[in-house]
């Protein structure tokens, strides 16, 4: 019995290998390669121009979702001046984030007769919280790689207790060269001026629908595309290293370790008259001169903490020289003996303090060059860009043969995940607030809302962070102080009580999601993640880590789960928020809404057509 069982088996399975090796496939076999395509209207742009790169129909077939965007770009700084508020020097860089997708504002994607395929607005908005939440080390060293982010490096990681952060590169900047690339300079005396900003070469993914999507694009059909890059303006794209910034991180500054007097004399506080200060060795200030966050020509002040466990109170010193102006750095130098040394302009003119001793206080450096400054207008140049895009090419019989068949009246269907963001806003004065989401997709999938600080900061503002948001209330968090520089790219909660949404007649979720505790930045609440990770999950977003829920804050709701979708045509979508904390919101908000929903084109012989 367990012989004719066993022939049987065997039997049937050889009958299977035959029948299966046998079936006609319609597979065919396909050749694939890279080809580069510039920018068709120019080779240098600036902030607010349009970058447009045609793709010509003679590709065929291409394979978006490895099409990447390659470019070089390059910050230009002030012109440096010796005034009191002339800009002086300072490492500026892009978003430590997202890098160069900081700079592209809105994409549109048109075939060649100008129909509009897919457009997303704040495109860098939606790239900055994807990053932020689809997120881990491996990613990070990519993007640092590929896209011109940054990446923490422990030559220049805190020590003090500070959080990390991608944002303090300081040997390796992709946009910043180093004093000396040798790794033992003990010494640095050369002013930096505009030459020491270098280009930084990019390649990145664009996060569309359509260059996302894992189909082959049949572009003959469409009749070819048109990408059309709209670059954003200069005041939101500039960051400054973080270890210099008094807003952005205290406790991962330099400490002031004392001073030394014209006389050579040295003191363990910063009370009397000098012409040199030395760091302590807190914050990685301990090997040669390159490690030292600050630069020559750069302006420098001492913010002191109390040493209580809340920080409780703070002074802020501003040294003064001979002619009324901090002080600022002739050379870094390491010793041996008292570590990093900032002698300060000129060696002949003492600096007075004025009285504070840093036995009783914590003392950490920061710069004054863009603080002091009256503006601060750096900008930047885009060059060279090009779109790498792989072709795949199926053979001239397939493409005759799908090429007759829409002659003949067929269509080829093709679906993607796309994302449209609607705006509306939002004054500080509401407490209450009812704005309704314009849906009319046939197929949606989630709602994230980034509520962005819709003050119309200057350049200096923004790289300063002195007026933006705070993420974090001063003074009794471990980085002491911790406020915004991506106006324009992070969520803020503002003291946000709870929010819910209202759609199809009923309230959604049926109870309210309380925001308080994250609202306040005194905790944290699980209703609002939840809800947050569902909608990413649906918006294809891996929600590898929740860290930046307070940095970037967002509303989700996700209105279909796994691979099923929701019809939102007919129906009234409204957003209620209520503000009834005793702190009233601080700020002015665009609140963008990204639908993220599933996208058709029809395509057959004489036209296309976008279903939504």
């Amino acid at each position: 019995m367990k012989f004719i069982k066993f022939f049987l088996y065997f039997f049937f399975y050889i009958l299977n290998i035959k029948m299966s090796y046998f079936v006609a496939s319609d597979k065919i076999p396909i050749a694939q390669k890279s080809i580069s395509i510039p920018a068709a209207n120019g080779v240098n742009y600036n902030a607010n121009q349009e970058i447009v790169i045609h793709v010509d129909e003679n590709i065929k077939f291409f394979q978006p979702e490895q099409t990447y965007l390659e470019a070089k770009v390059k910050i230009k700084p002030p012109t440096y001046g010796t005034g009191l508020t002339d800009p002086h020097p300072t490492r500026l860089n892009l978003d430590a984030d997202i890098g160069f997708q900081s700079l592209i504002r809105t994409i549109r994607i048109h075939n060649r007769q100008g129909v509009l395929l897919e457009e997303i607005d704040n495109y860098n908005t939606m790239v900055a919280f994807k990053y932020d939440y689809e997120t881990n080390d491996s990613l990070k060293n990519k993007r640092a790689l590929t896209e011109g982010s940054g990446v923490e490096n422990p030559f220049s990681r805190g020590t003090f207790g500070s959080s990390r952060t991608g944002g303090n590169e300081i040997l390796q900047n992709q946009y910043f060269k180093n004093a000396s690339n040798a790794p033992d300079v003990a010494t640095i005396s050369a002013s930096v001026t505009a030459a020491n900003f270098v280009e930084c070469k990019v390649c990145i993914p664009l996060h569309t629908g359509i260059f996302s999507n894992k189909s082959v694009f049949p572009n003959m059909a469409v009749g070819g595309l048109t990408i059309s890059l709209l670059l954003e303006d200069n005041r939101y794209c500039f960051r400054q290293v973080e270890g210099v910034n008094r807003f952005r991180r205290t406790t991962l500054n330099p400490l002031a370790g004392g001073r030394i007097d014209a006389a050579g004399s040295l003191s363990a506080n910063i009370n009397g008259s000098f012409n040199t200060l030395y760091e302590e060795a807190q914050n990685n200030q301990t090997l040669f001169a390159q490690h030292c966050p600050f630069v020559v020509g750069e302006r420098v002040g001492i913010e002191f903490e109390r040493l209580s466990p809340t920080f409780a109170s703070a002074s802020v010193m501003r040294f003064l020289n001979a002619s009324g102006g901090a002080p600022t750095i002739r050379q870094i130098a390491f010793s041996a003996t008292r570590g990093m040394e900032l002698s300060m302009k000129s060696a002949s003119v003492q600096i007075v303090g004025s009285g504070i001793d840093t036995s009783a206080s914590t003392g950490f450096l920061y710069s004054r060059s863009v603080e002091d400054a009256t503006s601060y207008d750096a900008t930047y140049t885009v060059s060279d860009v090009n779109l790498i895009v792989n072709e795949v090419s199926a053979g001239g019989g397939y493409e005759a043969s799908m090429m007759r068949k829409m002659k003949e009246g067929g269509m080829i269907n093709y679906d993607f995940n796309s994302v449209t963001c609607y705006k509306s806003s939002l004054l500080s004065s509401d407490r209450v607030a009812n704005i309704r989401i314009p849906i009319e997709n046939s197929r949606c999938k989630s709602i994230i809302v980034s509520m962005l600080d819709s003050t119309p900061y200057t350049t200096k503002q923004v790289i300063e962070g002195k007026d933006t948001y705070r993420i974090q209330s001063d003074r009794n968090n471990f980085d002491y102080t911790l406020h915004s520089t991506r106006p324009n790219l992070e969520g803020i909660s503002d003291h946000l009580t709870e929010y819910q949404f209202l759609y199809d007649g009923r309230l959604q979720p049926s109870r309210r999601v309380p925001c308080s505790k994250i609202s306040s930045k005194s905790g944290i609440e699980a209703q609002p993640l939840i809800e947050l990770d569902k909608s990413l999950s649906q918006a294809g977003i891996t929600g590898h880590s929740m860290m930046k829920f307070n940095d970037n804050f967002l509303i989700g709701r996700a209105l279909a789960l796994g691979d099923s979708s929701y019809d939102a045509r007919n129906k009234d979508f409204v957003l209620q928020l209520n503000y009834n904390e005793t702190t009233a919101p601080t700020k002015n908000k665009l609140v963008c809404m990204y639908v993220f929903h599933i996208r058709r084109l029809e395509i057959s012989a004489d036209a296309v057509r976008v279903v939504v």
